[in-house]
């Protein structure tokens, strides 16, 4: 009996000692990841902290290094280097190339979630849902949203017919339709020339989350924050993988990888939330002036916007894309799933 547990003892030690040479002797895989995030931004520190978690929980079998502040790429040309491998993994956002991602532009139409974690969700949910072919040639490790983009302006804007003519400032996309709804005229211009713009008067206002209001220092020039939720807008982004260095991981590492991937799209959005709590403090602090739209004056924004989904619905069914039932889908996932 004794010798047999001997026998036994030897062959785990052996089949250890043999495993262990195996994994030396694999070959480390070094990822590079792009994210356009400032690099002292906390959602930049979070997607360091991702590449790092990958690194432990694989015990060193793969490498991230991680370059912030579009480095490697611009925003702009994030996707095509992940598919040219540039590089292999990169973080952008939908709505920087309008017309590429037509499924995913259903997400940046005012969906009605008032925070980034049920954004966020829905952006997944969706992704999940549809699979569109537009992300066929990359692997989608998990998609991020800030919460709602909302109306901040020089002059108060209580009604609709306060934006009339109004030039407001937005990032491209589906937002730039939305602008001409509701009767403003839409300036497409990068965040960083916003303020200069804002301040001389170029600009009237501008449509960004709360957080950027922040990061950005928006409330030194504009005075009010219209809460327009019905008719806001998100800007939903992606963590992509290259697809064939996707597959070529062990399978136990890609599931390693699409487990922190799912923690770390709640880590985000829990991250653009506190960030949007930060922002609003520190504006109203500042004298900044919150305008909550009335329920009957939101309804009028909301049927002013109205054409916007009937057109999304009639060009992108030309295309042979199931529009209607996307949008369908939004509605309800965000009925059932916001408290």
């Amino acid at each position: 009996m004794k010798k047999n547990i001997a026998i036994l003892v030897g062959l785990i030690f052996v089949i250890g000692f043999f495993a262990g040479l195996s994994h030396a002797a694999e070959k480390v895989v070094t990822l590079e990841f792009a994210s356009f995030f400032p690099p002292t931004d906390k959602l930049s520190m979070a997607l360091g902290a991702f590449g790092k978690d990958i690194e432990t929980k694989t015990n060193g079998r793969i490498k991230v290094n991680f370059h912030p502040g579009g480095t490697m790429v611009p925003p702009h040309q994030t996707f095509d280097g992940v598919l040219k491998e540039i590089v292999d993994i990169g973080e952008t956002s939908f709505a920087i190339t309008p017309g590429r991602f037509p499924m995913m532009e259903a997400l940046d139409l005012p969906t009605e979630a008032n925070n980034s974690v049920v954004m966020t969700k829905l952006a997944n949910e969706f992704y999940k849902k549809f699979k569109p072919k537009e992300l066929d040639a990359v692997k989608v490790l998990f998609l991020t949203a800030p919460s709602q983009q909302y109306l901040h302006t020089k002059k108060p804007v209580r009604k609709l017919e306060d934006l009339k003519g109004m030039k407001i400032r937005c990032a491209g996309g589906a937002v730039v339709n939305l602008v001409k709804a509701l009767g403003a005229v839409p300036v497409v211009m990068p965040a960083s020339d916003v303020y200069d713009a804002l301040k001389k008067g170029v600009m009237e206002g501008t449509i960004v989350p709360w957080a950027a209001v922040g990061q950005f220092k928006f409330y030194e020039v504009v005075d009010y924050t219209t809460m327009n939720l019905r008719t806001s807008v998100s800007s939903v982004g992606m963590i992509v993988m290259n697809k064939s260095k996707w597959n070529s991981l062990p399978p136990d590492i890609q599931k390693t990888i699409d487990v922190l991937s799912e923690e770390y799209a709640q880590k985000m959005a829990v991250i653009w939330d506190e960030k949007d709590a930060e922002s609003i403090k520190g504006a109203t602090a500042y004298k900044h002036q919150i305008i909550t739209l009335s329920a009957a004056e939101e309804e009028r924004w909301v049927k002013a916007a109205a054409p916007i989904y009937d057109d999304y619905v009639k060009d992108k069914t030309a295309k042979g894309l199931p529009a209607a039932e996307a949008l369908a889908f939004i509605k309800d996932w965000v009925k059932k799933n916001q408290k």
